[in-house]
């Protein structure tokens, strides 16, 4: 019997982001894809949310969001490890780690949903997982998650006709970041999976190299690209060992640092600002992008705190190193900022906390609606 259950969806974004860091650390796990019965009576009750991936360890400890979940992975099975031991590499690790998983998410979100054919085929997909053991056509099911996600993640999400064509670039940028990247090495910093090949893996996989329209895109102009998604998928069959990885000199890696310093960090600021004052939505230019109307969001704040607690946490000589590298980012002003107190902790644990008691009327909300994914659980 494998140690654990794993909830995930096959078109989510971080499940297969969770599903290759399991792979690459050939931990056994039972892959449990969802149904609507499933997240309202195992998911919602155990972690909050119904939302994946979560995991059920063999003795019932429940687990999710995928980042801390990946320092408890390596922590409890240090075999084939993916954060790198040198404090220096693991933070920058880290970094990159948080812009994949919330600046990254948002071109991947738009590729998918902003094209009628790939969304179509999309909430086809979806429809045919969520209807399942429901009295729901899946056809009605595939429909009603097309529109929730195109009014959440496009428009909800600041995207409109005059930026449209700006964040479909953010895509291709991306993959020429990569292409640069994998021309001297397998993996992103060396001869072997990282946190780093994990991080990007999130958008890469489940999103641009299995949806339609960006696969063809990506097979068609990032051959290295291509390759290295499946290489990272299969990896498990490499007996890779811990040898050295690279240091983040590579001069690749300036562009994908100069866009963290230069647009995500200035948006997690200012995200961080609009909460502290009461504010809802705010507007920001990132990138050279303009977007109308962002929602402010607390999972998000935590991010920039766990960041700026983490850069605190560093050695003088460590921090020396860092600061030495982001110089002329942009990057290191932010982290230096005071973390606020209050309620925007850090993220610190992997931990879904003791069951909950999930009444009839609420279940039937979440039912209909999903639970808010920026409320904590």
């Amino acid at each position: 019997m494998a140690r654990y259950r794993v909830y995930l969806s096959d078109v989510s974004y971080f499940s297969g982001k969770l599903e290759g860091a399991l792979r690459a650390k050939r931990i056994a796990y039972e892959r449990v894809r969802i149904t609507p019965d499933i997240l309202l009576r195992e998911v919602l009750p155990n972690t909050g949310w119904m939302k994946v991936p979560a995991v059920r360890r063999e003795d019932g400890l429940w687990l999710c969001d995928s980042t801390p979940l990946l320092r408890w992975l390596d922590a409890e099975h240090p075999q084939r490890a993916l954060i790198p031991a040198d404090p220096y590499r693991a933070f920058l690790s880290a970094l990159i780690e948080d812009y994949c998983d919330e600046w990254q998410w948002r071109p991947a979100m738009f590729w998918r949903w902003a094209w009628p054919d790939n969304a179509r085929y999309l909430g086809a997909r979806l429809g045919a997982e969520l209807s399942a053991g429901t009295p729901h056509p899946a056809w009605a099911m595939g429909l009603y998650f097309r529109k929730r996600q195109q009014r959440i993640y496009l428009r909800g999400d600041g995207v409109r006709a005059h930026n449209f064509d700006a964040i479909a670039e953010l895509y291709p940028q991306a993959l020429a970041w990569l292409e640069a990247l994998l021309e001297k090495r397998r993996y992103l910093l060396g001869d072997r999976p990282s946190l780093v090949d994990i991080a990007w893996f999130g958008p890469m996989f489940r999103h641009y190299a299995q949806d339609p329209r960006p696969a063809a895109l990506m097979a068609a102009t990032a051959p290295r690209v291509w390759a290295w998604v499946t290489r990272l998928w299969n990896c498990a069959a490499e007996d890779w060992t811990e040898t050295a990885l690279d240091d983040f000199s590579d001069p690749a890696w300036a562009p994908i640092f100069t866009d963290l310093g230069g647009a995500y960090l200035p948006y997690l600021k200012d995200n961080a600002t609009a909460l502290a004052t009461g504010a809802r939505h705010f507007d920001g230019r990132y990138g050279g992008i303009d977007y109308p109307r962002l929602p402010a969001i607390r999972y998000r704040a935590r991010c920039l705190a766990t960041l700026r607690h983490d850069y605190a946490a560093l050695t003088a000589e460590t921090r020396a190193r860092v600061d030495a590298r982001l110089a002329g980012t942009g990057i290191v002003e932010v982290l230096r900022l005071p973390v606020p107190e209050g309620d925007v902790r850090p993220i610190s644990s992997a931990l879904a906390g003791p069951p909950r008691q999930i009444g009839f009327a609420q279940r039937l909300r979440f039912y209909f609606s999903g639970t808010p994914w920026d409320a904590p659980p």
